[in-house]
């Protein structure tokens, strides 16, 4: 008998062509999940997939641009084809780099597009697979959060309006589906240096001072437990909740 805790379940992770999501695709494909993993790059998809066949696991990669409704059917009708099933949803998919200025300089367009990835990508992915979670003996949708969208700062106004409105998303769908037997929460990770070089080691530290003083700055891979955690939770576990690896006070 495996003892694998993800055994004979379907897990989707959006964004998981690198980072976090391919740091969690991995983790959940060890420990037993079929993995489905969509990213906008096909060439990042196309690793995480040879990364977790090379471990022996079973992977498909997809990509699409999740912030288009129709990509997001797309990918969830390419699950229902390969697997015929859906268990979880990891709605990790997130952006926004461009739109780091403060409101009166900011570009608008780059704002928009902000709350577009992060926002709408989560919202037409959720939408699209609620009908295969509704079959499953134990659905889950998890969002990636952010502290900042409880605590913004200076220059982060686009990107803690859609995580904050996501944590609003994230709480509205554990009530939709809680009578689905389908349980929603988020995970918030806290700083997180995810993309290191190949080849390259990181050393997770304290921040020693600044706005994030005595904050926890993490790799990737000191992510993967929470999640496995979140993902191993029944159908009668916590839902509508927020679940954080910060140390700063939000």
């Amino acid at each position: 008998m495996s003892n694998k805790i993800l055994e004979g379940r379907v897990a989707l992770i959006t964004g998981g062509g690198r980072g976090l999501g391919r740091a969690i695709a991995c983790a959940y494909a060890r420990e037993g999940a079929s993995i489905a993993v969509s990213s906008r790059t096909e060439s990042e998809v196309e690793k995480t997939v040879a990364m977790i066949r090379e471990e022996g696991g079973v992977a498909i990669g997809i990509a699409a641009d999740l912030s288009l409704e129709e990509e997001a059917e797309r990918v969830i009708a390419r699950v229902e084809d390969e697997y015929g099933a859906l268990d979880l949803v990891f709605l990790n998919a997130g952006g926004g780099a461009g739109a780091r200025k403060p409101i009166e300089e900011v570009d608008a367009d780059a704002w928009k597009r902000t709350i577009e990835i992060n926002l709408y990508t989560a919202l037409h992915v959720a939408k699209a697979a609620i009908p295969l979670l509704k079959k499953s003996s134990n659905g889950q949708i998890l969002t990636m959060g952010s502290g900042l969208g409880r605590k913004p700062d200076k220059s982060s106004s686009a990107y803690s309006a859609s995580k904050a409105a996501l944590w609003m998303l994230t709480q509205s769908l554990s009530l939709e589906l809680a009578s689905d037997g389908i349980t929603v929460n988020e995970m918030i990770p806290g700083p997180v240096r995810s993309n290191i070089p190949e080849g390259e080691t990181f050393e997770p530290f304290l921040q020693p001072d600044g706005d994030w003083e005595n904050e926890w700055i993490k790799g990737a891979n000191d992510v993967v437990p929470m999640a496995l955690f979140l993902a191993s939770q029944h159908k009668f576990g916590p839902s509508g909740q927020s679940f954080g690896l910060n140390r700063r006070l939000l």
